[in-house]
């Protein structure tokens, strides 16, 4: 009896942090339309106060995940957890056995291409949970279908191709990803397959494939009650839904890799730092657009591959004029349709947005009177524009070639602060000629689980990510970190979370002088380390959470800038406040074993 009261009350716990912590999130989510951002702005503070106030927080951080781990720890283990010593690794693809710095004689590229709707049938009769804001919103009605994309890819070396897909979610779990694997498992085989990956655009106005927006309450306590009686756990996800996701995607696999042509591959990159921005201070992000473009020797249709970080969550935030309770994936669809007016298809790699790195529509508003839809829909037509128009060299050029010239019309017509998006145009690297070859690597890490709200959202199965647990009652979770490498010069980090740029390019939070802890992160900046050339795919193979700096990384996090105490929730949606030490160290590791 004691034990199910206990549970009973750790139950009522869980489910109270569990929609605070959500609260707190959605909360955040008008960041978009605030000067205040993903923070809240305490007060100002003179020197001697600051300092007062931030001693007192560091005392009080760690009481506070204490505190939520008092919670956790009085949490029945699930059912559905592993035994350490039990775990076995499956359907995990290492990638290439080896590197190559040269081409070979017989190297050449060739890509597929496929894609295929994931958008349900019966969304109009039956109704799906959306995910990325609102708990327990269900949509019966679409803007636009969510898809998966998907590139085969081969240097022709004859160590084995490479396939990625690219899902309209806000994210999975490493254990779907592998679900997807096993069904490719003879195919990948039979076609030399050596690595299989499987991404997501993070649209937040997509439909629920984690499992935490849906029906949290009951999935709490009969998760909970599971480990007290003999009935079965389940979490969130739409066993339909992901049957649909997993079916599909494999098939977008299998076409892609049967389809492959011989071609040449051309890189492009633009700065485009007026149309992204982070909602956190100090502000950091990556500016550049990367464009791959794939032309086929055989003329058929290209493919332009695009690799930007900005959050896809215009359209699914509510507001009192907005509903933000259809369907979407946001802007990535319209950058599609204009890529394909250009006689391409179109594959979208998210980049690095880990500080809540978000899209600024700035450019594609102006004041003009449009709804959050319309907002994004004109954002991502720009961003088509502007990937088509990477292959001109001046502003007339892109005028003459790629322009709606009847929209600019109006759009300027009513609004005089409008901006076109061809204004003062400079592609600041043309595209270039890059030679066939393709590495690849990744590593399996049991990554350790140690955020206490994580912990205690595993012990209540609300997300399907794999969970192990060792004889001290360390938490783990089986999760993925890659290295690749395309031509001879551009280097790409395959992380799976959401990654904070000065990870990447460096920043004040990376330092003692910007960060909540007042000590320096252990590592420098990963393009100091491997290269400039160095890009992200983020939320890929998995979707652990924010990956911040470790300094700067805590169930609550504060900050001191430019006169304004500055304060977030990110870090309690990571898997770790070590995450970014854990991943980059295993990264190095990793170049390290190919170099």
């Amino acid at each position: 009896m004691k034990k199910k009261v206990k549970a009973s009350i750790a139950a009522l716990l869980c489910f109270c942090i569990v929609i605070s912590a959500s609260s707190a999130t959605f909360a955040s989510a008008k960041a978009p339309d605030t000067d205040a951002a993903q923070i809240l702005s305490i007060f100002d503070s003179d020197e001697i106060l600051r300092k007062l106030i931030v001693a007192v927080w560091r005392i009080a951080c760690p009481i506070l995940e204490n505190a939520v781990g008092v919670i956790a720890d009085a949490l029945p283990e699930s059912k559905n957890w592993i035994d350490y010593d039990k775990y076995e690794s499956k359907n995990f693809y290492p990638g290439h056995e080896y590197f190559l710095d040269e081409q070979t004689k017989s190297s050449v590229w060739s890509l597929g291409y496929s894609q295929e709707i994931l958008t349900p049938e019966d969304l109009e009769t039956r109704g799906y949970y959306m995910a990325g804001y609102s708990i327990g919103k269900i949509t019966f009605k679409k803007y636009d279908d969510i898809k998966v994309r998907t590139i085969c890819l081969d240097d022709g070396s004859g160590r084995g191709k490479v396939a990625f897909s690219v899902i309209d979610a806000i994210g999975l779990a490493n254990s779907d990803v592998r679900k997807i694997r096993e069904r490719l498992a003879a195919f990948a085989s039979e076609k030399n397959i050596v690595s299989i990956n499987v991404g997501v655009t993070h649209t937040h106005s997509g439909l629920d494939t984690q499992g935490i927006w849906s029906k949290e309450p009951q999935t709490v306590f009969n998760n909970i009650l599971s480990s007290i009686f003999d009935i079965d756990t389940y979490n969130g996800t739409d066993p339909a839904l992901m049957e649909r996701i997993f079916t599909l995607t494999a098939k977008s696999v299998r076409d892609a890799c049967s389809g492959m042509k011989q071609g040449s591959l051309t890189l492009a990159t633009k700065d485009i730092s007026s149309y992204v921005m982070d909602k956190c201070d100090p502000d950091y992000f990556i500016s550049d657009l990367y464009r791959f473009k794939f032309t086929p020797y055989d003329g058929s249709k290209g493919t332009i591959i695009a690799n930007f970080g900005a959050h896809p969550e215009t359209v699914g935030f509510t507001t009192d004029s907005f509903p933000g309770d259809t369907l979407s994936a946001d802007y990535v669809p319209y950058i599609e349709e204009v890529v394909n007016k250009g006689g391409f298809n179109f594959m979208f790699f998210q980049g690095a947005i880990g500080s809540l790195i978000s899209a600024n529509r700035h450019l594609s508003g102006d004041e003009l009177k449009i709804d959050r839809y319309q907002e994004a829909v004109r954002y991502g037509q720009e961003i088509g524009y502007i990937l088509l128009g990477m292959s001109y060299k001046t502003e007339q050029e892109c005028i003459d070639y790629v322009l709606d010239k009847e929209r600019e019309a109006a759009d300027m017509a009513a609004s005089d602060k409008y901006t076109p998006w061809y204004k003062d145009w400079v592609v600041e690297h043309p595209e270039k000629e890059v030679a066939p070859i393709l590495n690849i690597a990744l590593k399996e890490i049991l990554f350790k689980v140690d955020n206490p709200f994580l912990q205690a959202v595993g012990k209540v199965s609300l997300t399907n990510n794999t969970m192990v647990v060792d004889d001290d009652g360390s938490i783990y979770t089986p999760t993925e970190i890659g290295y690749m490498e395309i031509g001879k010069d551009l280097k790409v980090i395959l992380m799976p979370g959401e990654t904070a740029p000065e990870l990447i390019i460096g920043g004040k939070t990376m330092t003692s002088q910007g960060s909540c802890s007042g000590e320096d992160f252990m590592f420098k900046p990963l393009r100091d380390i491997v290269g400039e050339n160095l890009i992200v795919f983020d939320v890929m193979n998995d979707a652990t959470g924010y990956i911040i700096p470790d300094n700067d990384c805590g169930i609550g996090t504060l900050r001191y800038y430019d006169g304004r105490f500055m304060y977030d929730t990110n870090g309690m949606l990571s898997f770790s406040n070590k995450a970014a030490s854990t991943f980059i160290s295993n990264f190095l590791e990793l170049v390290e074993s190919k170099s």
